[in-house]
């Protein structure tokens, strides 16, 4: 299968453009490492909601491609404490008091490698805390974030590595605000979610489940036509531990399996007003405002990473515009 890695120019930012073909798709380092772009090459079909300027990505960066949450979602009052250590960020979200999305996917990345070999093609970029001041001051910990992302047939593969070269245990919370083209009258969409957190009325958790009165047909895939969401869901894994979501395109006949590691048990679904094409898929290692809540780590999804320790999260993305394939046995 012909591979291939390219610099090119995307919106005046530097980028990389990879592909095979089945899957086309382009990382913009200075984006926050953002996968801008996945585009099914059989149909010639972009499945991401891409910026057509400069200026409408930074009005709202986090509804374009892929953006990397460090930490995921919103924290009440920007403030927590974990371990020994109070952590007070900024209050970015003023209308509602939180602080939303973390400190990567707005800030430089450094491509480390791009490479085609043989079948498959890999490109890696990394984030070192300590050459941004303005992160250090908020969340004082040397941490590292390696992303890899890796283009084999229809699938691609997605490796976060998160290295605390701190002396202290870093917290971790861990996110993707993937952002999908959806034309909702001709898309369904399958979670494989068993709860929802109720939310107040800053969209933080209250610290309570609740039953989803739609939970059979958003298992086995429903239309969210007239349905408005922005909704935090936990999730059930399947018999090896993963956690999947699906979409499937009546438009194209596109099918996307978005699948995750055990880490992530929950996801915010987010499509704005429910009628403007796109649904936004946020898989979460913890639940928005973890530290905060009065419930335990094994729910909120909290954890820590040692001092000297790396952890690794992984995510596959299966493209089909064949209804029915599935994630491999062998990841």
């Amino acid at each position: 299968m012909n591979t291939y890695v390219e610099k090119i120019t995307f919106l005046q930012e530097p980028a990389i453009k990879v592909g095979n073909e089945q899957l086309e798709f382009i990382i913009v380092p200075g984006w926050g490492s953002n996968l801008i772009s996945l585009v099914e090459k059989e149909s010639n079909t972009e499945l991401l909601r891409v910026p057509t300027s400069v200026a409408e990505f930074w009005d709202k960066p986090v509804l374009y491609g892929t953006p990397i949450l460090f930490p995921p979602n919103r924290i009440d009052q920007g403030a927590f404490t974990f371990g020994n250590r109070t952590y007070q960020f900024d209050v970015n979200e003023e209308d509602k008091q939180n602080h939303i999305h973390g400190f990567v996917h707005t800030r430089k990345w450094d491509i480390t490698k791009a490479e085609a070999k043989g079948n498959s093609v890999t490109v890696v970029t990394e984030f070192d805390s300590s050459k941004h001041e303005d992160v250090i001051s908020q969340f004082p910990h040397h941490f590292n974030i390696r992303m890899s992302y890796s283009l084999n047939g229809n699938l691609l593969t997605k490796q976060a590595e998160v290295m605390n070269k701190s002396a202290e245990t870093l917290p971790l919370g861990f996110g993707y605000h993937t952002s999908f083209l959806y034309p909702e009258e001709r898309s369904e969409f399958a979670l494989s979610a068993e709860k929802r957190w109720k939310l107040n009325e800053r969209n933080l958790p209250t610290g309570e489940l609740e039953d989803i009165t739609y939970r059979e047909e958003l298992n086995n895939g429903i239309r969210l036509v007239g349905l408005e969401l922005d909704d935090v869901f936990l999730s059930f894994a399947d018999s090896r531990g993963l956690h999947t979501a699906r979409l499937v395109n009546g438009l194209t006949g596109i099918e996307i399996s978005y699948t995750v590691d055990e880490n992530f048990k929950h996801w915010v679904a987010y499509n704005k007003d429910g009628k403007s094409g796109f649904l936004c898929l946020e898989p979460y290692t913890w639940v928005t405002n973890a530290p905060n809540l009065k419930v335990p780590a094994s729910l909120s999804g909290i954890q820590g990473i040692n001092s000297g320790d790396c952890k690794t999260l992984r995510t596959w993305v299966v493209i089909s515009n064949k209804s029915g394939q599935k994630l491999p046995d062998k990841l």
